[in-house]
């Protein structure tokens, strides 16, 4: 009976060898396939000797050869979960880069004719006014054209950052339908998995599908995922997949859980911030709020834009939507923690108004701030709202209408009666391009303390700074996903050399294997067929 049993051991060698070959084979052809994990045989010694009172006294056996127990992926969780993490990272900065890009190319004029220049060009027109040409309409109307075109520029770069606001709102509602599309998607394939596992199938694709779309969505926010055993009954137990967003208020909220799911949609009237995202209530597949035993969502939900600080490129989104920097009102929970495009905007209007206040003033007053007399020809306001607003803006700006007309001009002297080669005033609109303004925050601190000019290219400087240091944090979060990537394809990755030993030794088990039944064969045909011959 023991050589029959050596027939079991060298078929089930036979077995898993060709076994073993498939998975090679099957682990080459996708060496190219997205997501693809290295697959491997679980083989365990199949052993079936008793251990009760009765059992047999004699020789040890040997065994009854190989066992194959399933196949497996090879993988290192802990990889993965780094991994992500670091691309947690990547798609935080590589939006904010994006973000910050599409700001630069509106704001900077550095090499071309733009905002600087311009102050430029009415400083050097009010100086040719200045020389001995007053009360001359050629020279008057050199300046109204050169204030108005600057009045036009700011009217371009303010329209230029609404837009691009506007192409951000598009962005970051598209990114939404996308994560929740993988979130969707995520929540199918546990359900898929969960089926295959209660049938016995491992369903290594469905599993390889999912592990891709896990590190598409840790792109999009920082995620911590677990892998526990959900009790379907009759003793099977079933993978479950959770995905969790860390909560710094409190517990963590619940994103899928298992074949369950929530949606992040944009706020709908929860919070004063059209920007902030809101996690629904768990749902099962059918859309049907998930609850416990007294009616009540099994997971917390709520806004998680603010609560948890979600990272990833949905975070760098709203970042650049909303971040007003040093012009929040921290009191109405404006985000004043980065800098946006509402910052800009709201930089590029302080810049209008002070200029234009400025401008009025000196047209308006005399050195003191008292109100020039009446009689003086020209007084009046040189710059006023395009839609009758009381506040100057960088969007509304342009020269006043009398200033147009002729009515108004530029007030050559403060004083009365003055000769028509008096020049006082042209002086003192002259000194405006070279005096300190403060530009104010919204809580009345002063921002920046310079020339119209000066601020400009502070804007310009603030905004190189941002990018800067955001690209340093990429190039920095990039390389460690690169090498994590790397490391992780060491492991799950198809390696064609390790592959082509594995073939090379399994193809010498099975001939090995092989061999080894023929020569039983050749013993049992000595005792049947020889033995006492």
């Amino acid at each position: 009976m023991a050589s029959f049993g050596d027939y079991v051991i060298s078929y089930s060698g036979i077995m898993a060898s060709q076994m073993a070959l498939n998975i090679a084979g099957q682990n080459i052809s996708n060496i190219n396939s997205p997501g693809y994990t290295r697959r491997a045989l679980d083989q365990a010694t199949f052993v079936m000797n008793g251990s009760g009172l009765y059992r047999s006294k004699g020789p040890a056996a040997a065994g009854f050869g190989v066992m194959m127990n399933g196949i497996s992926q090879l993988r290192d969780p802990y990889l993965d979960i780094r991994f992500r993490n670091e691309m947690t990272g990547v798609g935080s900065t590589d939006a904010l880069l994006g973000g910050f890009e599409e700001i630069k190319n509106i704001i900077n004029d550095v090499g071309k004719e733009g905002l600087t220049n311009q102050f430029k060009d009415l400083l050097d027109k009010i100086g040719k006014l200045n020389s001995n040409n007053v009360n001359t309409d050629e020279f008057d109307n050199l300046v109204k054209n050169s204030a108005e075109s600057l009045c036009q520029l700011l009217n371009q770069l303010s329209l230029k950052l609404n837009s691009s606001k506007e192409d951000y709102e598009k962005k970051y509602d598209e990114e939404l339908q996308n994560v929740n599309s993988i979130i969707d998607n995520i929540q199918k394939l546990n359900d898929q998995i969960k089926k295959a596992d209660i049938s016995g199938d491992a369903a290594l694709e469905l599993r390889d599908k999912r592990n891709v779309l896990i590190d598409e969505l840790s792109q999009y926010m920082n995620i911590d995922v677990k892998y526990s055993k959900e009790d379907m009954g009759s003793g099977i137990e079933v993978e479950k997949l959770t995905i969790t967003i860390p909560n710094e208020n409190g517990d963590d909220f619940v994103l899928i859980d298992g074949s369950n799911a929530a949606d992040i949609e944009k706020n709908e009237g929860t919070t004063d911030n059209p920007y902030d995202l809101t996690i629904s209530a768990i749902k099962d597949m059918k859309g049907n709020v998930v609850s416990d035993k007294n009616g009540d969502p099994v997971a917390p939900n709520g806004d998680i834009t603010q609560a948890s600080g979600i990272r990833g490129s949905l975070q760098s989104m709203y970042e650049i939507l909303t971040g007003k920097g040093e012009y929040a009102d921290t009191a109405k929970g404006e985000n004043g923690e980065t800098r946006g495009i509402p910052y800009y905007q709201a930089a590029l209007d302080n810049l209008a108004k002070t200029f234009a206040e400025a401008m009025n003033a000196t047209n308006t007053t005399d050195g003191e701030g008292n109100p020039l007399d009446p009689s003086i020809d020209g007084v009046g306001d040189l710059f006023e709202t395009k839609d009758g607003s009381a506040e100057i803006t960088a969007g509304n700006i342009c020269i006043s209408d009398k200033w147009r007309s002729g009515e108004v001009h530029m007030v050559a002297s403060t004083k009365p009666n003055s000769p028509t080669t008096a020049n006082d005033n042209i002086a003192r609109f002259q000194n405006l391009f070279n005096k300190d303004f403060e530009f104010k925050g919204a809580d009345g601190k002063v921002i920046y303390k310079g020339k119209f000019e000066s601020f400009y290219a502070n804007m310009q400087g603030t905004l190189g700074m941002d990018y800067q240091a955001t690209a340093k944090m990429y190039e920095t979060y990039a390389m460690s996903a690169d090498e994590l990537n790397n490391s992780r394809d060491s492991v799950s990755g198809v390696d064609l050399n390790q592959e082509g030993m594995n073939m090379m030794q399994y193809q010498k088990i099975f001939a090995a294997s092989c061999r080894m039944m023929t020569t039983l064969d050749s013993l049992m045909d000595q005792v049947i067929n020889r033995m006492g011959v």
